[in-house]
């Protein structure tokens, strides 16, 4: 049988439990061989992290020592210029050739497609996974919409009949996480439990990491010493 392999993206700044919840999700429900957590180089559409690629990848690598079906990627920190998806997939197909792979995204990240580079050509390389979120009510663009019409399945197995161009929802997590909310929580000096595998809060504290996070939110609050 052909691999199966997951893939997230994502800045990972830093990594939290809502990425490693979802990432072992969709290995139980999607049956993948593996799920490789790729931390994006240099982004498209958002601000660069705040954290070193190296910071970042030791925070990936602690978050998923437990699972070694959760694999760290770092093709595109390894790779120069705009940390593109559709670069990242064409690597992957080459280096698998004969397996599914399986694009793991929120369905906002999706919703936005259209904007992303070449975004096309991405059906022909990979199927997408889309996790669901509680209470979302935005609709897709009509290009998007269009290209979706008969591609979302329902059904595992038929999602695997093929190796890319198909669409499947995943139920989201009950109590989302973000990266944003867990720098706003360093912020406020407020507990990470539950937001942070306990290995990457100590990392954290450990290389002072996000406290320029703190120092903002003080200027911002005018309680800066």
């Amino acid at each position: 049988m052909n691999e199966r392999i997951g893939i997230m993206g994502g800045m990972f700044d830093p990594v939290h439990v809502g990425h490693i919840k979802v990432a072992l999700a969709a290995l139980s429900l999607l049956q993948l061989d593996q799920v490789r957590l790729i931390p994006c180089g240099v982004p498209n559409h958002r601000d660069p992290a705040l954290c070193t690629p190296k910071q970042r990848v030791d925070m990936l690598r602690l978050a998923t020592g437990d699972c070694p079906r959760l694999i760290v990627d770092e093709r595109e920190l390894n790779r120069p210029g705009t940390s593109y998806s559709v670069d990242t997939l064409l690597s992957l197909r080459k280096e698998y050739p004969l397996a599914g792979l399986y694009f793991i995204l929120g369905i906002d990240a999706f919703a936005a497609l259209p904007a992303w580079h070449c975004w096309r050509e991405l059906f022909e390389l990979c199927h997408f996974v889309v996790i669901e979120r509680p209470g979302y009510a935005g609709t897709l663009p009509p290009e998007l919409e269009e290209i979706c019409r008969h591609r979302q399945v329902t059904d595992v197995q038929r999602l695997h009949s093929s190796k890319h161009g198909l669409v499947f929802s995943m139920p989201g997590l009950d109590s989302p996480v973000s990266s944003t909310q867990v720098r706003a929580s360093i912020a406020d000096r407020k507990s990470l439990d539950g937001l942070l595998d306990s290995r990457v809060a100590d990392y954290l504290r450990q290389h002072l990491l996000y406290l320029e996070a703190v120092t903002k939110h003080q200027h911002e609050n005018g309680k800066a010493h």
